[in-house]
Order: C-alpha cells, then structure tokens, then sequence
C-alpha cells in the first residue's frame, strides 16, 4: 500500500485499524479481519474505542506485518465500493458504472481495492435517510457509517483530497442503489395461527423453496448472513403481522445466532429487523413479496 496518497483528512481522524486477509475455504472467497491497534482483538466499525490514531495504526501495521491500514466511517464522509470494475491484467475500467461515477464526482480521492478489481471513492457528505446501501446486480454499495474501508493508495485519478458532494450525493444514491419505500403506520395483530401452521402455509406456498432454504439457515443465495435475516424477516412479515411470532420463527431457524440480541440503541439488532419490517410490507401483496424477496437494506 501507498500510505503517501491517502488524504491527509482521513489521516487526521482517530478512525483507524489494521487488516489481514485469509482464503475461506467454505465460500471459496478471500475475507478479511479487521483487528484494533489498541489491543489487538477485533476492531468494530461502531464501537470507536477500537480505533487509533493514523500513524499508530502504521506502526502497528508494520510491526505485526498486517496486510493493510483500514478506516472506520463515522458521519461526514461517504464511500462507494464499487466490484469488479477493472480489468485486473489491462488496468482499464470495465464497468459502466464505475465510469459514470468517476465523472460524476471528478475531484474527490479514488483508488483500486486490495483484490485490484474494485474502486473505492471517498468524499464529504451523507447519505439521506431512505437511501439504500447497497445494489448487488450492479456491484454497488455507498455507505457513511458502520463501515471499514480497507485503503490501499493506489490512486486512481490524481485527486488526494476529499471533495464535499453534499448536493449531488441523493442524487447517486437513488441512481446507483435505490431508496427505501416510505414507512406505513404500523398495525400489528396477534395471530390466530399457531408457529407450526404458519410455517407449514408458507412451505406449500410458492415462496415455499426459498422460505425452507433460509428457515434451514442456507445463506448461499446473498451477499451475508444479515441480507438472509433481513430476507426472512420480510417473509414472515409478508405471512404474520404479530411481532413476537415472527420474533419466535426467527428464533426457532438456523439463521438465528448471538447478534439477533445484541443491542442496537433501545431495542435489539432482531428488535430492529422487525420493526422495519411490519412498517414496510404491506401483508400478502405483491409488493411485499418484492420485499422479501429482493430486499437489500443496510446491515444493522
């Protein structure tokens, strides 16, 4: 890495980890870790005490021989990780929207990924509220929190600095990954269905093939474990307007494990899916099954 190009901005905030990267021999895909200077346990994208300053974290780099330095999004600054974007042999940018958004925010730090074939593009703003984070048919996502960003500086482009965007980033973000549908009042109901019949309507339903891989805890089929949660909450939500019956299925498949009960403000990580859920899905429509089966909200 070219610690040299990265944007003396970001080396100013006490937003930083190092990085390592394994083969996983399971998905067959290269993952990282991300391990905090401070101690050298896991670093957290939203628990700031397992960040350190810029030039520690270097030191730490180079004293552990990690792969890398990586920056933790904290508000204010926005990132776009594009995927397979550039041609790893030629060099030459391959996907149209990575070109487009090079053009559209000209001025600001951009730079090829550790694997070589992705670009990342750093620049000031935030995102709005109902923007989506992630488009996976096109290789997009755009987040201004809760995120790591592994550097590499490998520039692309001449920019080092960040450039505000603030007036053009709701723009993009609708472009390239989408919006939210806007909330509806919620109307929770008790259900007369039993756990059991419920989860036996829906297996002889036509959503009954993907609902069994996902109640079986089968997460192949997206991008991580919390996109297959957020996909089985919607489903059950499509199915039972009753909060603690879907709390109770969840709880009962091979997707739930320790983080549904981790805290997320006044309510829990399961709390917020839920909640999110029953205020977007309109019961058995078509646009709820739109929903369950291609929503892609942010991980919580």
């Amino acid at each position: 890495m070219n610690i040299n190009n990265i944007p003396a901005e970001l080396k100013a905030l006490n937003q930083w980890a190092v990085f390592r990267t394994y083969f996983d021999k399971e998905s067959g895909k290269r993952k990282k870790v991300i391990i905090s200077p401070r101690d050298g346990k896991f670093a957290k994208s939203n628990e700031p005490d397992t960040w350190e300053e810029f030039y520690k974290a270097d030191y730490y780099r180079k004293r552990y021989r990690y792969q890398g330095l990586t920056f933790a999004l904290d508000k204010g600054i926005v990132f776009i990780d594009l995927d397979h974007a550039i041609d790893k042999e030629s060099g030459e940018i391959t996907s149209p929207e990575a070109r487009r958004l090079l053009e559209l925010l000209p001025d600001t730090y951009a730079e090829r990924s550790v694997s070589g074939t992705g670009i990342h593009i750093l620049f000031r703003g935030s995102l709005p509220p109902d923007a989506l984070k992630r488009n996976d048919g096109k290789g997009i996502e755009i987040y201004d929190t809760r995120r790591f960003v592994c550097m590499t500086g490998d520039l692309i482009g001449n920019a080092k600095g960040l450039a505000d965007y603030s007036d053009r980033i709701a723009g993009i973000a609708y472009e390239f990954t989408g919006r939210r549908a806007p909330l509806r009042e919620r109307q929770d109901v008790q259900s007369n269905t039993s756990d059991a019949e419920l989860i036996g309507q829906i297996r002889n339903s036509r959503q009954g093939t993907k609902f069994n891989a996902l109640y079986g805890g089968d997460t192949v089929a997206y991008p991580s474990h919390s996109h297959a949660d957020s996909a089985l909450v919607f489903t059950l939500a499509w199915w039972t307007q009753d909060p603690a019956q879907i709390d109770r299925i969840f709880r009962s498949s091979g997707l739930y494990r320790d983080k549904w009960n981790s805290p997320r403000g006044g309510t829990t990580y399961g709390g917020l899916l839920i909640d999110d859920a029953l205020s977007r899905v309109t019961p058995r429509t078509a646009t709820a099954r739109k929903y369950s089966a291609a929503y892609s909200g942010a991980e919580m």
